[in-house]
């Protein structure tokens, strides 16, 4: 079923709605919208819409621009094509229907249409698809937890730049029963990372060298999912048993421990840099998954390389170096302190395109804190539920 028929479903099932009556709000805090979301899939979805309508406008705006920049073809059209070639929809519909409510949700709070949204949820997946690269330099860094410390995760979220210039948390809180949730997005989005009540965490990076599906599970669903899980272990299974729409690193944490998912098309594979496996360190560069795609294939021809060769990157070996000089002993501190350095200088870790800095303390009291920008100096600012 292809975009318009979900329209013509939700049209059944939901009529008119103010976010007044959810109990949803917006607050600011230091430079950070905060969106307090609650009640049903669609309540919250046009929660969102309602009260950050403008800034949605402007990235939808943006990330238009931007698609029909990089394809030089009708939006529309580029959007239909997207749809017709894939099967990732039916995928969220078997998977994660909630998430098609929140997106109608929010069509109609905006006047945004419903089939744009769906599409800019999955605004890599279409660049991936329709065989435009969607490069990242996102940097994650964590450890696990032990009888005297908190599991600890981290990330540098450097999106392209038309999410860019309006961060946001939004702080879900479902009336089903799920846990609530804080997740970092860009107006518009459903979620980059974050993590939930019960100490469940999530961060995610493009690994643009392995092969990618027309059909599967986008990343933005399979995020939201994870944050919908009561502990590491319910995490861990969803991740082994789903197919993926696009090659993604996940780094999942919980009180219980930390995991690295190196996952493409045909391959999941965990890595970890030490072999106590109880630090993640990941910089977008596939180290165990070896499912490469043609295009990557064709290009260690031309350097005389081969797909068994390791391959890292300048953020990761600085990144490493900065791990071995805390002797492993990672802290929230610690971690921040790392994926806040401009350095190296070929490729920093702190880049004009980080959007903002994750670091989670994942116990049964779990903290957020994140610093926005790519300002070395920037604070980073508390959340908690």
């Amino acid at each position: 079923m292809k975009a318009t028929g979900y329209i013509l479903i939700f049209f059944g099932m939901i009529t008119g709605f103010s976010s007044c009556d959810s109990g949803s709000y917006l607050e600011q805090k230091n430079g950070l919208i905060l969106l307090h979301l609650k009640g049903t899939p669609y309540e919250r979805g046009a929660a969102y819409g309602q009260l950050l309508k403008l800034e949605i406008h402007e990235t939808i705006s943006k990330w238009k621009q931007e698609v029909e920049s990089a394809f030089k073809e009708d939006f529309e059209q580029l959007i239909d094509e997207f749809f017709d070639l894939t099967s990732y929809l039916e995928y969220i519909e078997s998977v994660d229907p909630d998430l098609l409510e929140e997106v109608f949700g929010m069509s109609e709070s905006t006047a945004i249409d419903y089939k744009i949204l769906l599409a800019f949820q999955m605004s890599e997946e279409l660049f991936t698809a329709l065989d435009k690269e969607a490069r990242s330099n996102c940097t994650s860094i964590g450890i696990a937890g032990t009888d005297s410390s908190v599991c600890i995760l981290g990330q540098n979220m450097d999106p392209p730049r038309f999410l860019h210039g309006h961060p946001i948390v939004l702080h879900t809180i479902p009336e089903n029963g799920d846990p609530e949730a804080l997740i970092f997005s860009a107006p518009g989005l459903l979620g980059l990372a974050g993590m939930n009540e019960k100490g469940v965490g999530i961060t995610c990076m493009g690994i643009s060298m392995l092969n990618y599906a027309r059909e599967g599970l986008p990343v933005v669903s399979l995020v939201r999912k994870i944050l919908s899980m009561p502990g590491l272990q319910e995490a861990e299974a969803f991740i082994k048993q789903s197919k993926f729409a696009i090659p993604q690193c996940f780094g999942v944490g919980g009180p219980q421990g930390i995991r690295c998912y190196e996952c493409s098309a045909n391959q999941i594979r965990e890595f970890y840099p030490y072999d106590e496996r109880t630090v993640v360190l990941h910089t977008n560069n596939s180290i165990h998954n070896r499912d490469f795609n043609p295009g990557f294939i064709a290009l260690l021809g031309r350097y005389g390389k081969t797909v068994v060769d390791p391959y890292y990157c300048p953020r990761y070996f600085h990144a490493y170096d900065k791990i071995e000089e805390y002797h492993r002993a990672l802290d929230r501190v610690s971690v921040g302190s790392i994926l806040r350095l401009q350095e190296p200088e070929l490729e920093p870790i702190l880049n004009e395109n980080t959007l903002g800095t994750l670091v989670m303390e994942l116990d049964f009291d779990p903290r957020l804190f994140l610093a926005l920008g790519h300002r070395e100096d920037a604070s980073f600012i508390p959340l908690t539920f």
